[in-house]
């Protein structure tokens, strides 16, 4: 063979493997195939022993869905421990127990419409419980309305809404994030300070710590002062939540709003300001919200699409006859 034969056979091979590339995104940076990098490039939720909570769930989920053994019961305990260290030493991954990134990165597997697997269930819950989706039933079952569901979620984060759960969809199920942050709290606590269509409120006599010092506090990595309804709270902090924050700075893509009261405030005992879930609106769009007006739909509206949760999204007429009547008030699960 010439060498002008061989370069030709070679260069039609590349161009053959590079025509036959996957053109979807999601599919594209889908671990579907079990091949990865060999570090994530994405930040993940790390999750151990003794945690619990909704990703508990999802992993669990996903573990089963790999085959492992695990009750689905979102306590990350001693059996989702031993299920997380098989996992892991199957896939020549670290085996520490530790669901960090790649881990989570070999667990997660492409879905979409047609698709009937514990995988979907993962899907299926997080759209459900942890977005408020209320019309997607955990049946495992990929159909038309958990395709609805996933599709408004992807248009919501900035993703591609095709409808196909992969890399990029996953990640932001679980982190509460878009893909153009870090996902890490501190880091969108410190995108919030120096954003400028967002003013943190900073009015000493909030009872707990001020709005710009609760968010200020989570960029440098403390925890945030929480105010005091009865003696059970003074003097407590709390972590605030990725789905809080990643929502303000998506709520604040196209408007301007004023924030009174994040972690801190007078609240109810059990509100979700005092778990790191919750804020309030006292003017939107250059609008007070010192008296009902247009203005109090418009920036609840914004926040229900930006997932917060509904039944505890309130305003001057959402909450008749008006405890939240001079503010908005928006809260994440």
């Amino acid at each position: 063979m010439t060498k002008t034969l061989r370069f030709s056979a070679l260069f039609a091979v590349l161009l053959l493997g590079a025509c036959s590339a996957p053109t979807s995104p999601e599919v594209a940076a889908s671990p579907a195939s079990g091949t990865l990098s060999a570090q994530s490039v994405l930040t993940w939720q790390a999750l151990r022993q003794g945690d619990s909570g909704r990703d508990v769930v999802t992993l669990q989920y996903l573990l089963r869905h790999r085959g492992q053994t695990v009750t689905v019961d979102g306590a990350f305990g001693a059996g989702t421990n031993t299920a997380v260290r098989n996992f892991q030493t199957a896939n020549g991954l670290t085996v520490d127990g530790i669901v960090g990134g790649n881990t989570w990165e070999k667990l997660i597997a492409t879905v979409r419409q047609g698709d009937n697997n514990n995988a979907v269930r993962a899907v299926q819950d997080q759209l459900r419980t942890g977005y408020s989706y209320s019309s997607v039933t955990v049946d495992g079952a990929f159909g038309p309305g958990t395709d609805t569901a996933v599709r408004d979620f992807q248009t919501k984060r900035g993703l591609g809404a095709d409808g196909i759960v992969g890399l990029n969809t996953w990640h932001a199920l679980v982190t509460g994030s878009s893909t153009g942050g870090t996902g890490t709290t501190a880091s969108l606590a410190s995108q919030i300070l120096n954003n400028s269509r967002i003013t943190l409120g900073t009015s000493s006599s909030t009872s707990g710590g001020n709005p710009r010092q609760n968010i200020a506090d989570t960029a440098a990595g403390r925890l945030a002062k929480r105010g005091c309804a009865g003696n059970a709270n003074c003097g407590l902090t709390v972590a605030l939540k990725r789905p809080l924050l990643q929502a303000m700075l998506n709520i604040a893509g196209g408007n301007s709003y004023y924030v009174t009261s994040i972690a801190g405030g007078v609240h109810s005992a059990n509100s979700d300001h005092y778990a790191g879930l919750a804020f309030d609106i006292g003017t939107w769009n250059g609008v007070s919200l010192a008296s009902p007006n247009s203005a109090h739909t418009a920036a609840r509206n914004a926040c229900l699409a930006a997932g917060s949760d509904p039944s505890q999204t309130f305003n001057a007429y959402y909450d008749p006859p008006g405890g939240h009547s001079n503010h908005v008030h928006c809260a994440w699960n």
